[in-house]
């Protein structure tokens, strides 16, 4: 964090969840300077009235860490950073915070890091002045340096690297440092995990980590061996989005971030190709900002969303700058039409393309509004809006999930923010929750889904996390939510929502990716009726 505000009203939900954990260990550090008031406020709060070791080690050579152990729980520590006393100040200024940040990694060696936001969204906006934030500096300059920090040395080049790959989930920041937030809202809100099954049978799961791409492929169709690999990549924000076409070929999605001085950066849609199976992924190919090199625009750049069309183009959408969304598509000789404004407005983060049953692709985007939909002409051509809003107000820093679920509809399964249920609506009109918390999954989650075979019935299966961060899983025939459906819970704690797949025997097959970054699998048990797994295996 930056302050000691930021561990509570920033990230204080999910820094809860983890110190809910007896067995997992929790260092928060406030790298900028701050008061004794807010430190004491924040150990008070983390201790709950608990007794503090206090000790202290250098970091950098101008600056040390004051610890704080808990004593009631060991896996405990809160660390304040703060100049070398009586060192001669650094050459222009304290020490930045990427050589601290640099430092705190050797030191800790985390699996995942939480940080802040470091591209906010503006609160105004004007052609002299250009985009306004509210907030504070230091929040962006801490994640920028985490962000830098997490990719081992060595990946560009293809060499091993120096340590394991990290994970990283950003929160956007209260309104102020000390406003304290209801919910954690992630910055990059989707799945952090996806799978595909390639033409040969096998399956294959791909994860953002440490600023780059890991991928676990099977040995054989079915496995139970899979290989794992970091991926040579450009550096690459908490960012990934997967989209399959007709011929088995998996299209990745991601972001890159450069950093163009103390208050600025350019963030780019990166777009890579894995032609088959095991085999090398093709080069990472920019395709720009949909706001162009506009001065401060371009850094708000929202997650892609993909879909293959069943003609095989490629179809990535954007949330942009003016809070619409923008497109731009693959055509059929490779070559890739220009950024277009699909217009929207107060558009969230989350969007999710789908094709309706006669292969043309369909979007929703998350708003202040609802839900908002774009659909293609049966004539073909550009997305066109599709009638008014679906009224689920998506909660904040989660994600909406589309299927084509009968002729001419699509069913939309979001995260209500005003109950915290899961909610099925229909293009059609129909609407149904689908629980929440008192069903035993988290508020403020967001979901996955896909139709699969169960007993000779066309099923939806929808997966979800527990409060503990654990994997849920529930099915119900197709379109048929009024007949009532259960939560039940898989365990595997795990980031964000898991990922599901039918691998090449048939079976469905869950992963989720661990707080320790490694991957864990669950398979359908064929022989038990309904959906039922086995135990999970990490891989």
């Amino acid at each position: 964090m930056a302050h000691p505000a930021d561990a509570l009203a920033v990230t204080g939900p999910a820094l809860f969840r983890a110190l809910a954990d007896p067995d997992r260990p929790v260092t928060v550090v406030c790298l900028a300077p701050s008061s004794p008031q807010a430190r004491d406020h924040l150990l008070d709060v983390l201790g709950r009235g608990g007794p503090w070791e206090r000790s202290t080690e250098p970091l950098v050579p101008s600056a040390v860490l004051r610890l704080f152990r808990l004593r009631t729980r060991a896996a405990t520590l809160v660390c304040f950073v703060e100049p070398e006393p009586g060192a001669a100040p650094a050459p222009g200024g304290p020490p930045l915070f990427d050589e601290l940040a640099a430092a705190l990694l050797r030191r800790f060696v985390p699996t995942v890091v939480c940080t802040l936001d470091p591209d906010p969204e503006h609160i105004a906006w004007s052609a002299e002045a250009g985009p306004v934030y509210a907030d504070h500096p230091d929040h962006a300059a801490v994640a920028q340096a985490v962000l830098e920090a997490v990719r081992p040395v060595g990946r560009d080049a293809g060499a091993a690297p120096a340590r394991a790959a990290v994970a990283v989930e950003c929160f956007r920041a209260a309104d102020s440092c000390g406003r304290a937030a209801p919910t954690a809202v992630v910055r990059y809100p989707g799945p952090r995990i996806g799978l595909s099954r390639g033409a040969d049978g096998r399956l294959t799961a791909y994860a953002a980590l440490g600023g780059a791409v890991t991928r676990w492929t099977e040995r054989a169709p079915g496995g139970p061996e899979w290989v794992r690999e970091d991926l040579d990549t450009p550096p690459l924000l908490p960012v990934l989005s997967l989209a399959r076409d007709p011929r088995g070929w998996v299209h990745l999605f991601s972001l890159r971030r450069t950093p163009s001085g103390p208050d600025g950066a350019g963030v780019e849609v990166m777009h890579a190709v894995q032609y088959q199976t095991g085999r090398p992924v093709g080069g990472w190919r920019s395709l720009g900002n949909p706001n162009g090199a506009a001065t401060g625009k371009g850094r708000e750049a929202g997650v892609p969303c993909a879909v293959v069309d069943a003609e095989g183009c490629v179809h990535v959408y954007v949330r942009n700058f003016g809070r619409g969304v923008s497109a731009r598509s693959q055509r059929e000789d490779g070559s890739w039409t220009p950024w277009r404004d699909l217009q929207g407005s107060e558009v969230q983060d989350g969007l999710a393309a789908v094709l309706d049953p006669g292969g043309r692709p369909e979007l929703f985007a998350p708003s202040r509004d609802g839900v908002l939909h774009w659909r293609q002409p049966p004539a073909g051509g550009e997305l066109r809006r599709g009638g008014p809003p679906l009224t689920l107000l998506v909660a904040p820093g989660t994600g909406l999930a589309a299927l084509a679920t009968g002729p001419g509809r699509v069913t939309v399964y979001g995260c209500d923010e005003r109950d915290g249920a899961t909610y099925a609506y229909r293009t059609d009109g129909t609407a149904t929750a689908l629980g929440g918390p008192g069903a035993g999954v988290a508020s403020a989650a967001g979901a996955s889904a896909l139709r699969a075979d169960i007993d000779s019935y066309d099923c939806t299966v929808l997966l979800r996390r527990t409060p503990e961060d654990a994997v849920a899983v529930a099915a119900y025939p197709t379109e048929l939510e009024q007949a009532g459906l259960w939560w039940e819970p898989l365990g595997a704690p795990g980031l964000r929502e898991p990922a599901a797949a039918a691998d090449g025997s048939g079976r469905l097959t869950v992963v989720s990716l661990g707080v320790d970054g490694r991957l864990s699998v669950a398979r359908q048990e064929p022989a038990v009726a309904g959906l039922a797994f086995g135990g999970w295996v990490i891989v």
